[in-house]
């Protein structure tokens, strides 16, 4: 089948309210209320295969309504639309989320799209390269620009690769650069026999791209054809419309409002609009309607102010009933813990389990709110870092949870949980302690670590600067040592498989008293090792 979009007597109507309350009063009365208007009117245009059609007209005539009846983001009134493939909509910021960041918007719109997990990671790289929006791909789009919104949309969907591709003035805000860059990209699916549509008040623009034109004028079709037949005649129109006076301006608007507002046969002819305009009004209301429909609106309001005082007292009785249940069932809870508390004292106390967490990603920053846009960074962590959570607050915009610590000069800070993770510690520390004491040639390292904790001074003449740290208490903190360029697979021989790693040049080792985190060079050979006491151990 050639056709590729097919609109047979297409209607869009939307109902007008001058305030909210007219909406109740349009579902309420038989007859219905507010003003009628026809965003489109017995639309029928045919679109082949391969077809690139500029929509043109001026603001108000339908055009990005008809674009969003073509891709399937609002249903027609009346009429149908048939499409022949699937359709992708382009248009400034449309279908992105203002919440979310570039990258996160990509993955959402293309799982919307039925596209699978893998399949979106294999089109990421190729859609974040084609918006070419830096680092802002990680940003949330309400920071976007409208440029930066349109250079996401397009390049998200011209990479998912429709069938039917629908440009609602998304070049409009865009450089010369990006311009021809998306040229260059529908031109290539012209080459592939795709649809293109091209909504554009550049007429430059539909000339150069486009084959044929769609004109549309009051939500109707003015003209369909080629751009060399429908073009010149729309530049006519324009040229005239610009030389009325503004009282001749004002004319010409209430004639269009005054088409919109009341629907016209379909057969009807261009010459004979008044006289059908005529035809169609209604009936003038009797007094006997009148006053029957008025009737029925006192009744209505009446009910509806009943059911809202009977609501109201329901309402105010559950929420004293809940509120007293919750209560009491409070006061169980707390009886409870009381209970429980009084018996693990005396009989068998329990310790308080840490929740320790080690940072998985070779670096991160803390800050000093649980909050992206308005929080200070305050520091650096890195792969291993260890951090005792002390409360866990939900974000309220990004979805993922904020984890508050402590650093070492007590600060509380915060960090985002997506870059730390939990992990288990060796089952038999003692031996593993001798594993590691083989890879140094150290066979006094179980010793060794026993002087965390201990002064520079207590350590004398043991101390030295290049192989241990102290901290601000001037407490040993951390012990470095040399090793023989062990292999990755020597280390996982020796060692075991790393309770963390950051891909294949650092592990991490995770013990009740120690963590040992050893380092690759840039061939792949661990040439150093860090060991500290574990987070919450006795060390």
């Amino acid at each position: 089948m050639d056709n590729s979009v097919v609109f047979s007597n297409v209607t869009k109507k939307y109902k007008m309210y001058k305030k909210t309350s007219d909406k109740l009063l349009d579902l309420i009365l038989p007859s219905g209320y507010g003003n009628d208007f026809y965003a489109l009117q017995n639309i029928n245009f045919v679109a082949k295969k391969g077809d690139v059609i500029g929509i043109i007209g001026v603001n108000g005539a339908g055009k990005s309504t008809i674009s969003n009846l073509i891709s399937g983001v609002i249903p027609p009134t009346s009429g149908n639309v048939n499409i022949n493939g699937d359709a992708a909509l382009i248009s400034i910021g449309a279908g992105l989320n203002n919440e979310l960041t570039g990258r996160e918007n990509i993955e959402l719109k293309c799982l919307m799209l039925g596209f699978k997990k893998h399949e979106i990671l294999n089109l990421m790289p190729n859609i974040i390269e084609f918006a070419d929006i830096g680092e802002f791909i990680d940003q949330p789009v309400k920071k976007y620009s409208s440029g930066m919104k349109s250079r996401l949309g397009f390049a998200i969907s011209v990479n998912i690769d429709p069938d039917i591709l629908v440009i609602d003035e998304a070049l409009s805000v865009g450089d010369k650069t990006f311009y021809q860059k998306c040229l260059n990209k529908m031109n290539n699916f012209k080459e592939k026999g795709k649809t293109i549509f091209f909504i554009s008040h550049s007429i430059g623009q539909i000339k150069e791209f486009c084959q044929k034109a769609l004109w549309l004028e009051a939500g109707e079709v003015k003209a369909y054809g080629s751009v060399d037949e429908v073009v010149p005649l729309y530049d006519q129109f324009i040229k005239e419309f610009n030389k009325m006076s503004k009282e001749e301006k004002k004319k010409f608007n209430r004639r269009i409002m005054e088409k919109r507002s009341r629907k016209r046969s379909s057969t009807a002819e261009t010459s004979n609009h008044s006289e059908s305009i005529t035809l169609s009004r209604k009936k003038p209301k009797r007094k006997s309607d009148l006053w029957l429909n008025s009737l029925l609106l006192v009744v209505v309001l009446i009910g509806v102010a009943l059911l809202f005082i009977k609501w109201n007292h329901v309402i105010t009785y559950f929420q004293a009933d809940k509120k007293e249940n919750v209560m009491i069932e409070e006061g169980q809870k707390e009886a409870s813990k009381e209970k429980v508390k009084e018996t693990t004292t005396k009989e068998n106390p329990v310790a308080t389990v840490k929740d320790v967490r080690y940072v998985q990603m070779s670096a991160g920053f803390v800050r000093d709110m649980p909050d992206f846009s308005s929080s200070q960074k305050v520091t650096m962590v890195n792969f291993g870092d260890a951090i005792t959570v002390e409360e866990i607050k939900e974000d309220p915009v990004q979805g993922f949870n904020w984890l508050k610590f402590k650093l070492a000069n007590g600060q509380d800070v915060w960090i985002s949980e997506k870059l730390v993770t939990k992990i288990e510690p060796q089952p038999d520390e003692s031996e593993f302690v001798s594993s590691v004491s083989s890879l140094t040639q150290n066979d006094q390292l179980g010793e060794t670590l026993g002087a965390f904790g201990k002064t520079r001074q207590e350590l004398g003449t043991d101390a030295d600067s290049a192989t241990m740290a102290f901290n601000n208490q001037d407490q040993l903190s951390e012990l470095q040592f040399e090793l023989d360029g062990l292999t990755r697979q020597e280390v996982v021989e020796q060692l075991g498989e790393p309770a963390l790693r950051l891909k294949e040049y650092t592990y991490l080792y995770h013990g009740e008293d120690y963590d040992f985190i050893l380092y690759a060079n840039n061939q792949g050979n661990f040439t150093e090792m860090t060991v500290r006491p574990a987070q919450g151990s006795s060390s």
